[in-house]
């Protein structure tokens, strides 16, 4: 076990070793990266400013890098205030320090319209002048400020846009489309150009925001509001190009920053969830729909999962493509599922334009060598798939492999996720597996029976609802040979899996039958491991509804012996170790509802139900806060030591309970006699364990001791007194310690043992018991008697609890 533990310790070290070493080796490359980005843009500010403007421009791309660098880029909405800010920024810069009036940038939103989204004005102040107009009277005062206002323009499907269109004036033709710079000393007299359907005199200035070599915006900025009668000048265009080179490199840099982010955070989140031990092929299914949104909001995607007959049944979707998919099946007919059914026997597939851009891939997901799920994206109209969402996408592939496996061990995860997540209830479990088989066999209909006398099934889950729920065996031939040979049966119908418990693998308990003309060999081999994937998972549910019950007794008795508590319950782990609740007694402070998880679980005292290096099989729980303010005495057990005393004897139940024969069929007699037992196991196991115990403890030293005393300690007399009753010997034999001593033989141990604590013993033998202790308590025993007094004190405390007598 030490070595066991230090071999895993080792792992453990080198692992977060090696994980240390990677992040240190990222953060190198992203700082190298980073350093190289900043020379390179230092090197384009400076090559588009030229001498005249560079220091004023490498000042406004220090002031914009320290506002990306400062942004987490943890949102969307942080992107875009950034962004936002960033315009506001440029517009700002460049119209306090040109003569323009007026200074906006427009984002190229297709090939022939421009939407101006943000603007800066500058309102010039005129000095006054004397009556004579001579300023040569006037005192020398210092201009004031012009007034400088930036502002939002009005979205794109807002009526009040600013939008120009190709075909107005001749930004198109001689900034868009020869992506240089254009200064008009006088738009008043150039033909085309209007401003809000006037003409007015003016200068006009604009550059292209370049992406690379493609335009995608421009920089526009005019005097048409100057009231000092300013003109921009074409030695100004470097200016405005510099601002244009800092706002393209910061906007690519800052959608970068927030791509990672995405990346970074989508990875984490995937990978948390393929370890995950409870994560549903459903669950990421979805959590890939969700990445893939994010990454490209307008686009149409979809996850689904293979079967043998070359299907994909859509897990999760989002978009205009996947809408109205009949019955959650891609159809091959359709022309935009066609790629996703081509990459079930291929690898990666792409649809690219004329410009070789991506519109449609599909990525498949393997398992065991073979594709299990398909992952399909595609771009809305005019738009592609970024190459950075494939990459990451065929990266993670193998990250999801772990949840979206092969036919049968998707199966075996899967049901065994539902089992631990049930307390009881088979439902769910049987519905999943019934899902499971139909779209493996291609069946009508999934049945799931359990024996019903020599002849008969009675149906445990049907999809189907029958007005008979118990059907003829002979009705369905391969029946008997699945019972026969306790392995899949086909007989030109249907297909039928036997049910076999692990403990008892003689006879199926129970079968699932699928309704079906035709089923292959590897069809067959599936439906075998998912009936054992069933058999395992329903084994749990079984155990887990019986071990319920069993507890009602456990915690009775728990809130009887600690009256303080309000209340107690039993849960049970699911795949992740989180507590389900099964069973309630009394109440809690805080909301503790079964079949659910528990909450504020810090408020509670857990105490599990296990083995010592045995995983819990589940927990007791109490409130923590209650448990405090219970008091005991020097001698007494403590409430945790109570609390640990019932939690293991709730082992030995759990042995007991595993090691029974299933029987499902609840109309079976032998079986309803076997549940009403359940609520006894509890006091049984804890009767048989506090004996055994006392009688390991003790030994025939002290008893012998106790019978050649004449006079007894009075408190050990009073004890042995009240278990001679409890044996059923007559008061007059027990009542004088001269007879009473004569009771006390070799033979006393055997005859504890041989109480049937389940049957109701005599009650006036019981009352005088207690009546014989009933002054005693456990400190005045230990102190006088002795610790094997006190043990049998116990013994007799709790043989009147446990038949009602207190």
């Amino acid at each position: 076990m030490v070595l066991c533990s230090k071999q895993e310790d080792e792992r453990n070290m080198a692992a977060e070793n090696e994980r240390r070493e990677l992040e240190a080796k990222l953060k190198s490359q992203a700082e190298k990266e980073e350093e190289e980005w900043n020379k390179s843009v230092l090197s384009g500010v400076k090559s588009a400013a030229g001498v005249k403007y560079q220091d004023e421009a490498l000042s406004l791309s220090e002031s914009i890098h320290q506002l990306v660098s400062s942004t987490s880029f943890n949102s969307m909405e942080e992107l875009r205030h950034t962004q936002e800010t960033m315009l506001k920024e440029i517009c700002a810069f460049l119209v306090k320090r040109t003569n323009a009036s007026f200074v906006a940038v427009a984002r190229l939103e297709d090939s022939d319209t421009l939407h101006y989204k943000v603007a800066a004005d500058k309102k010039d102040v005129i000095v006054d002048h004397d009556e004579d107009g001579n300023e040569e009277n006037v005192e020398h005062k210092e201009a004031p400020q012009p007034e400088i206002t930036v502002r939002n323009l009005p979205p794109m499907d807002d009526d009040m846009a600013y939008v120009l269109r190709r075909g107005n004036g001749i930004t198109f033709e001689r900034v868009v489309d020869l992506n240089k710079g254009l200064c008009v000393t006088d738009v008043k007299f150039v033909e085309g150009m209007f401003f809000f359907d006037q003409k007015r005199q003016g200068t006009y200035l604009a550059v292209p925001i370049r992406s690379g070599k493609k335009v995608v915006g421009i920089i526009s900025a005019d005097t048409l509001d100057s009231l000092i009668e300013a003109e921009l000048k074409d030695f100004e265009i470097p200016q405005f190009m510099s601002a244009a080179f800092i706002l393209s490199a910061f906007m690519e840099r800052s959608e970068l920053l927030y791509r990672n982010q995405i990346l970074k955070r989508r990875k984490e989140s995937l990978t948390v969830m393929s370890k995950r031990a409870n994560t549903l092929p459903d669950d990421m299914a979805q959590e890939i729909v969700s990445s893939i949104q994010e990454m490209l909001p307008a686009c149409s995607c979809c996850v689904g999962v293979c079967n043998l007959t070359s299907q994909i049944l859509v897990l999760s979707s989002s978009g205009p493509s996947w809408q109205g998919t009949c019955n959650g099946v891609v159809d091959e007919t359709k022309e935009e599922h066609g790629l996703m059914m081509k990459a079930v026997a291929s690898k990666l597939l792409e649809v690219k334009t004329r410009e070789e851009s991506v519109e449609e891939v599909a990525i498949p997901i393997l398992d065991e060598q073979k594709v299990t799920a398909v992952v399909h994206v595609k771009s809305a109209p005019g738009s592609s798939i970024p190459q950075f969402l494939i990459d990451f996408q065929t990266s993670m592939s193998s990250v999801v492999a772990s949840v979206l496996l092969s036919p049968a061990r998707s199966a075996k995860r899967v049901l065994s996720i539902i089992a631990a997540a049930a307390v009881g209830d088979p439902k769910n479990l049987f519905q999943h597996a019934a899902a499971i088989c139909r779209w493996h066999s291609s069946s009508s209909s999934i049945k799931i029976v359990a024996k019903h006398g020599p002849d008969s099934l009675r149906i445990l889950f049907e999809e189907e609802e029958t007005d008979s729920n118990v059907i003829e065996r002979s009705s369905i031939p391969a029946c008997e040979e699945a019972t026969r040979s306790r392995a899949v049966s086909f007989d030109g119908t249907s297909v039928v899996v036997p049910l076999m418990h692990k403990e008892d693998d003689r006879t199926p308990y129970g079968l699932i039958l699928a309704k079906t003309s035709s089923v292959s060999e590897e069809q067959m081999s599936i439906l075998e491991a998912i009936g054992s994937a069933l058999s395992d998972a329903f084994e749990v549910v079984e155990f887990r509804r019986k071990m319920s019950i069993a507890s009602v007794t456990a915690l009775e008795a728990l809130l009887k012996k600690l009256p303080k508590l309000r209340g107690a319950c039993l849960s049970f782990p699911d795949s992740c170790g989180f507590n389900i609740v099964a069973r309630v007694l009394g109440s809690f402070s805080h909301p503790v509802v079964v079949g659910e998880r528990l909450q504020n679980f810090k408020a509670f005292q857990k105490v599990a139900v296990a083995r010592e290096g045995c995983a819990a099989v589940g927990n007791i729980l109490v409130a923590g806060e209650e448990l405090e303010q219970t008091q005991v005495n020097f001698h007494e057990e403590t409430p945790l030591v109570t609390l640990s005393s019932f939690a293991d004897i709730l082992c030995t139940v759990a042995e007991r309970i595993r090691w029974e024969k299933m029987r499902v069929d609840r109309t079976d007699a032998e079986l309803r006699e076997g549940e009403e037992m359940l609520l006894q196991h509890f006091n049984v196991c804890r009767f048989d364990m506090q004996t055994e115990r006392a009688i390991q403890d003790i030994g025939m030293i002290y008893i012998d001791n106790i019978r050649e005393s004449l006079h007894p300690n009075e408190l050990g007399a009073c004890i042995f007194q009240a278990i001679m009753y409890i044996l059923g010997h007559q008061q007059r034999d027990v009542s004088q310690w001269k007879r009473c001593r004569k009771l006390i033989t070799h033979h006393l141990f055997k005859e504890m043992k041989m109480i049937d604590i389940r049957a109701p013993l005599t009650v006036h033998k019981l009352k005088l018991a207690r009546e014989r202790i009933s002054a005693l308590s456990a400190a005045d025993i230990a102190m006088e008697a002795g610790p094997h007094a006190l043990q049998l004190w116990k013994w007799v405390l709790m043989i009147l609890e446990i038949q009602g007598v207190e």
